[in-house]
């Protein structure tokens, strides 16, 4: 990450398992966009049958050991998938679908999407992706992109064969077309979208940004538009599809999330975005190959001892890139559990670059994960009292997590297994409580573990003392804010926390969360409109802190007796602020009733 950890008490919400398997790297074309290495698109190799089933059987047994996931979404791509031989596609994708439809009559949302240029040059895949396209969870996926990026040949050459073969595919459960947002096709306009695709049967459109990798790192120093100008293109699409049922992602999830300020699905900061290549290796974000190729600290094929545990332990380097980071002008953004910061390629950039995307074009303030499409839909779908609803079914899932791991009689110190990979894993397996200490474990720091064992609803303790760890301000900061699904940091280490670092930033937000939890009751009102905020640190007393105040309300007075933070401004609400913390009583007193009825 270009961005330091500011150890934010806010709440994050990712809960799903995006996957992608390529079948092939081999392409029939060349793209100045591709994210692939040029290079790897001429390297004709074809995974074989049973690495291809083994490594769907992974995503399954891993998606199950995460209790904190709950959807799945599997991608089968190349290169040019439809390269692959025919044969194997005519077994694999019916057997592929009667996995997820497995998976879906067992009440887990899934998803599956076969992803195409449609130049296949065997005639056969047009009946084959025909005679599944009704199937309730297949997703055909296409994508097109302005003419600078050289696909369709000179003259775009070959891009009438391309119309005429979504039309072949005929009316499909989801046709959908992948926008590459380059700057040719902002150029060409949404309602050019409508009259070339949406009028032939495309369904649905997402709209992804480039990719500044592979090929398409020149071609998103030269193409790459402004936020703003993506934005009020995904806005201009909606309305104009509105008569054809045509539905665009990005809003339609923004729209969704809304409810609940629960995951948005469409910027790459899903918990899992890891791939298997053609030989059966693991990466950790299908995005980037060859040397740009993200891996895990321990190489891993999907037929190794322990794999799907070894998926979610090598995750975490990646999910904790999403968790703990974010640009500084997220930070008090309302927005921010749900948009994450936004389009995650993005995240890792250096500061100025992003910043030049972000100049403004007329449109006001505009970023990475499109603020101004959140205001829009904000006006008629944002659910304050859902969103609270909707944390409470997860502190009390996280709750009744924690009770479920306090109940083992099992332990295990990390430092035992330093030189013992395999032994590690086989150890986990029973769940038991572990030690962690401060330093790194098979390549990975504290941080980066903790959601490993987070995730499989194991409890932890700290060698020494979490106030005592280099990362001590994050992992605090994850716990409080309710980032964790099992792991808590214990109370009697946030006061050891903040003696020794009183002037941190995340001791401010604690010093004001403890005068808010503290005066609110009998703090004078303000009449007028919005939040109130209160003290340094500018905490705004609403949904935006909710599990910092939460938390609050139920440490307050053990926080007090400790006497390491005292609060030093005077509490003023306004209406909405005071209605808040009235309605978050009663959240906080259900967590409490939930641990005390374990004891």
């Amino acid at each position: 990450m270009k961005i330091m950890p500011y150890s934010l008490p806010r709440n994050r919400s990712i809960e799903m398992m995006s996957t992608t398997i390529s079948t092939n790297l081999n392409c029939n074309m060349s793209c100045r966009h591709c994210y692939i290495q040029p290079e790897l698109l001429r390297v004709k190799e074809y995974v074989d049958e049973a690495t291809y089933r083994r490594c769907v059987e992974v995503i399954i047994e891993s998606f199950h050991l995460d209790e904190s996931v709950s959807y799945l979404h599997l991608d089968v791509l190349g290169g040019e998938a439809t390269l692959m031989p025919f044969e194997f596609w005519e077994r694999n994708l019916p057997w592929t679908l009667d996995k997820i439809s497995e998976l879906n009559a067992a009440g887990i949302q899934t998803e599956f999407t076969f992803c195409s240029n449609l130049m296949w040059r065997d005639e056969r895949y047009l009946d084959l992706l025909r005679a599944h396209r009704h199937h309730p969870a297949m997703d055909i996926a296409i994508s097109f992109e302005g003419p600078e990026s050289g696909r369709f040949g000179r003259n775009m050459a070959i891009f009438p064969k391309f119309l005429q073969r979504i039309e072949a595919l005929g009316d499909c459960n989801m046709l959908n077309l992948v926008l590459i947002m380059g700057q040719g096709v902002i150029d060409l306009g949404p309602q050019y979208i409508i009259d070339t695709f949406v009028r032939r049967g495309i369904t649905d459109v997402t709209c992804d940004m480039i990719f500044p990798w592979g090929s398409g790192k020149a071609y998103f120093e030269q193409h790459q538009p402004l936020y703003s100008d993506v934005a009020k293109f995904i806005a201009d699409l909606t309305d104009l599809g509105k008569p054809y049922g045509l539905t665009v992602d990005h809003l339609d999830d923004m729209k969704k999330s809304l409810r609940t300020l629960s995951r948005s699905q469409n910027t790459l900061n899903d918990a899992y975005e890891y791939h298997w290549d053609q030989r059966g290796y693991l990466s950790l974000n299908p995005n980037q190959t060859g040397t740009e190729a993200v891996r895990p600290v321990v190489g891993l094929h999907a037929t190794d001892a322990n794999a799907a545990l070894k998926i979610v332990w090598g995750n975490n380097t990646e999910l904790d890139n999403k968790l703990s980071y974010e640009h500084d002008f997220c930070r008090d953004c309302k927005y921010l559990q749900a948009c994450n910061s936004g389009w995650y390629p993005h995240k890792g950039m250096e500061p100025q670059v992003v910043r030049k995307y972000m100049e403004p074009s007329g449109q006001g303030f505009s970023c990475p994960g499109f603020y101004e499409l959140w205001e829009r839909e904000a006006k008629s779908s944002f659910d304050p009292i859902g969103v609270t609803r909707y944390g409470d079914e997860r502190r009390a899932r996280k709750a009744k997590r924690q009770v479920r791991a306090a109940t083992t009689c099992d332990r295990m110190r990390e430092a035992d297994y330093s030189d013992d990979y395999e032994g590690f894993f086989e150890a986990v397996k029973a769940k038991p409580k572990v030690e962690v200490f401060d330093g790194l474990l098979f390549g990975l720091s504290p941080r980066q573990r903790l959601w490993f064992y987070d995730r499989l609803g194991i409890a932890v303790s700290f060698a020494g003392g979490v106030a005592s760890f280099t990362d001590a301000a994050s992992i605090i900061a994850h716990s409080i804010a309710g980032n964790y699904h099992t792991v808590e940091v214990e109370l009697d280490e946030v006061a050891r926390f903040a003696s020794s670092q009183p002037g941190h930033s995340l001791v401010g937000y604690l010093r004001d969360a403890l005068g808010v939890v503290q005066q609110w009751a009998m703090a004078p009102i303000e009449l007028r409109e919005g939040y109130a905020r209160h003290g340094q640190s500018g905490l705004e007393i609403s949904f935006k802190y909710e599990d910092l105040l939460i938390w609050m309300l139920r440490f307050a007075e053990r926080l007090a007796d400790h006497a390491v933070i005292v609060p030093t401004a005077d509490v003023r609400l306004t209406p909405a602020s005071y209605d808040y913390m009235q309605r978050i009583k009663a959240s906080a007193y259900r967590v409490t009733r939930i641990l005390q009825g374990s004891k």
